[in-house]
């Protein structure tokens, strides 16, 4: 019984990072998605409109428009799976 004892105590403190380490690796990236879709909920759209006249005597209106494909590629590449990813 000794013997487990000392073994326990020795090779407790080893294996603990590599058993915690996954399963909080893990927790924090659930947290951390559903904050991100929090905040995607919240955010608010911006309305503006630019105008722009041309030597022309043309007057050029730019309404905002929000490119969702490329909001959509950098929030894919800031949610990256490394170095563990789940399936």
């Amino acid at each position: 019984m000794n013997r487990w004892m000392e073994a326990i105590l020795v090779f407790g403190p080893v294996l603990l990072p590599f058993i915690a380490m996954p399963l909080l690796w893990r927790r924090m990236k659930r947290v951390r998605d559903e904050a991100y879709r929090a905040r995607e909920a919240e955010r608010p759209e911006p309305q503006w409109q630019e105008t722009i006249d041309t030597r022309d005597g043309l007057r050029i209106v730019r309404d905002q428009q929000t490119n969702e494909e490329l909001i959509k590629l950098g929030d894919r590449a800031s949610h990256s799976h490394w170095p563990i990813s789940d399936p």
